[in-house]
């Protein structure tokens, strides 16, 4: 991101530092985007029905389309909070990997909440962003 705004992503004594997101994101001037809650369909047709790993990859190409609008990219989110349908231990690996692909070094703070379900029969994830941007 180029202009007013800047991240901080300070390590806290005391922490684990996790791979994947970080514990805290500091953003300083410019504007905060919040993005609503994306799921894994194209063209209003669901992605890989049932399939975990490739909802989480449309629902990701449906938020970047998002930053690429607003002149972001994934270094500059801030925020993610990502919710997922019958969350089970076993689904941390397609987690952690479909946010490793999306993210650059830059990770932002994230929440993990398995839910119920979803408002569109069959979505399996749906993921809210916080980006900073330019402003």
């Amino acid at each position: 991101m180029s202009g007013n705004a800047t991240l901080g992503r300070p390590a806290l004594e005391g922490m684990r530092q996790p791979p994947h997101f970080s514990n805290v994101v500091v953003s300083e001037g410019g504007k905060l985007a919040h993005i609503s809650g994306q799921m894994g369909t194209d063209g209003g047709r669901l992605a890989g029905e049932g399939d975990l790993a490739a909802q989480f990859a449309q629902t990701f190409a449906n938020l970047r389309k998002i930053l690429d609008g607003l002149g972001a990219t994934p270094d500059d989110v801030v925020r993610q909070r990502i919710f997922v349908v019958d969350l089970e231990p076993a689904h941390r690996d397609i987690v952690v990997a479909a946010m490793n692909d999306f993210y650059g070094e830059g990770k932002p703070a994230s929440t993990l909440i398995g839910c119920q379900g979803l408002i569109i029969p069959g979505a399996l994830v749906e993921i809210d962003l916080t980006a900073a941007i330019d402003g």
